[in-house]
């Protein structure tokens, strides 16, 4: 009997290491540094995503010197399965380099929202999410951003679920994570006819998306959830940061009464976002300051400051010198002419700004100088910084135009800057402001490229408020 439960116990080993072996595949491996990842295995191939310096990942398909990339989780080892190819030699055994960066934003939708294949209403669903679903969210453009699984950490285009509209988001918390709901794999889309269908027609993103067919269909851990952003207004001058670290570069200097929004804590350090940022992702923060600096440095913004940040479009200008000791006076903000509110079916409130007062305190706009693709502009500075140890150079435009640009014009507007301003090693990241708008804040298009080609382009409609075009 004894010897008969031995062998049961031992047949039932073996059948748990083998079906181990089935979902394990390839290796895991570790970034010397941050990487690109293409959709093919050629430095050439199309930009889809990147990875941080030391991050985990799995590997397979090894071939002319470049690897599939999948998630450390993934089940599937099919070639096809990948969300993404990089160059072997810079994936390591070993962790020797570590600077984690999180996979843009967790959240959830309050209602039932549709993925789709790419950001516009004629593009495909792929997916319903359910009220109380938590995803992620990156690759911000304009009001919509691209959508993954919750536990997803590899920022790549082949990693997306589709495309959602972000105004149906909200910020991930314990309360809601409680109560999440999970993501289902996506069903095919061949046949739209098999896919729920939400009714109203603005729910999806702007740009062309690819939808990966194969996502890891295991429930999620539960998340902890980063803390909840927040409106804060400054009382004394506060330094922001490009990077978490006070050796990096000033990007501004907040003054007292500005108002903005902070969130995404990590080692101590907020990210600082515009006051009217509608995506509180990694990549549209203004910069980063330090924890204690800011916990002291600002106080809660009113309820008034919160919507009127909201509505008023683009933030007064800040000085952009550093600061050595925080001892300015507190000044009380102007107050902002504004119509009074009016709620919507859905709670939230609207409010109408009246830009004629604005009129009159409106800076000139810069004077161009040079023309391209039939657009007359200026640029306005040009620096060169190191971002998570890559080189970019950053050009700051003006673009003279009386039509809003389509995202055709401003490609090709800005690979012609880039082309004249391309370097070897270096990435280039062009920001583009129209009439109208404030030089100091936000960017309209921001276009990034490395020493090859384009790497990504977004615009943000919402800082168009207060200009001719919105």
């Amino acid at each position: 009997m004894r010897k008969i439960a031995i062998l049961t116990a031992t047949i039932v080993c073996l059948l748990v290491m083998a079906v181990a072996q089935a979902f394990a595949f390839g290796e895991i491996r570790y970034t010397d540094r941050p990487l690109n990842l293409r959709d093919g295995r050629s430095p050439k191939a199309k930009w889809v995503g990147n990875l941080y310096a030391g991050q985990k990942v799995r590997i397979a398909h090894s071939r002319d010197g470049w690897v599939a990339i999948y998630e450390p989780d993934a089940t599937d080892g099919s070639e096809g399965a990948a969300i993404g190819f990089s160059n072997a030699k810079y994936l390591q055994k070993k962790r020797t380099r570590y600077e984690p960066k999180e996979l843009g934003e967790l959240v959830y939708t309050y209602r039932a929202l549709n993925v789709r294949t790419k950001p516009d209403v004629s593009g495909r669903k792929v997916e319903t999410l359910k009220a109380g679903t938590h995803v992620r969210i990156d690759f911000p453009d304009g009001d919509w951003a691209r959508v993954f699984l919750p536990n997803a950490t590899i920022r790549s285009n082949l990693n997306g679920l589709g495309y959602s509209s972000v105004k149906y988001f909200k910020p991930a918390s314990k309360k809601t994570l409680a109560k999440a709901t999970k993501v289902s794999k996506p069903q095919p889309i061949q046949v739209e006819e098999d896919i729920p269908v939400v009714t109203e027609p603005d729910d999806v993103v702007s740009g062309q998306g690819q939808v990966s067919g194969n996502v890891a269909t295991t429930p999620p851990p539960t998340p902890v959830a980063a803390p909840k952003p927040k409106f804060v207004t400054a009382t004394t001058l506060i330094n922001v940061h490009a990077d978490r670290t006070t050796g990096s570069s000033l990007n501004r200097t907040l003054k007292p009464g500005d108002t903005v929004q902070v969130g995404l804590l990590q080692h101590g350090w907020y990210a600082v976002f515009n006051r009217n940022e509608l995506v509180l992702i990694e990549g549209r923060a203004i910069g980063y300051s330090l924890q204690s600096i800011m916990d002291k440095g600002t106080r809660a913004a009113t309820g008034q400051s919160r919507e009127l940040a909201l509505s008023a479009g683009p933030a007064p200008t800040v000085s952009t010198k550093s600061v050595s000791k925080s001892t300015a006076p507190v000044s009380k903000p102007k107050p902002v002419a504004a119509s009074t509110s009016k709620s919507s079916a859905s709670g939230q409130k609207t409010i109408t700004i009246d830009r004629k007062k604005f009129a009159k305190t409106k800076k000139p706009d810069p004077t161009p100088n040079k023309t391209a693709h039939g657009y007359k502009y200026r640029v306005m500075e040009k620096s060169e910084t190191r971002q998570l140890g890559e080189a970019w150079i950053t050009l700051k435009v003006f673009m003279s135009t009386t039509k809003k640009p389509t995202r055709d014009s401003l490609k090709d507007f800005s690979t012609t800057l880039w082309k004249e301003n391309r370097r070897v090693t270096k990435n280039v990241a062009v920001l583009i402001y129209l009439p109208g708008m404030d030089v100091e804040d936000l960017a309209y298009g921001v276009i990034k490229f490395d020493d090859k080609q384009l790497l990504e382009i977004w615009v943000r409609e919402a800082t168009l408020f207060g200009t001719q075009f919105l």
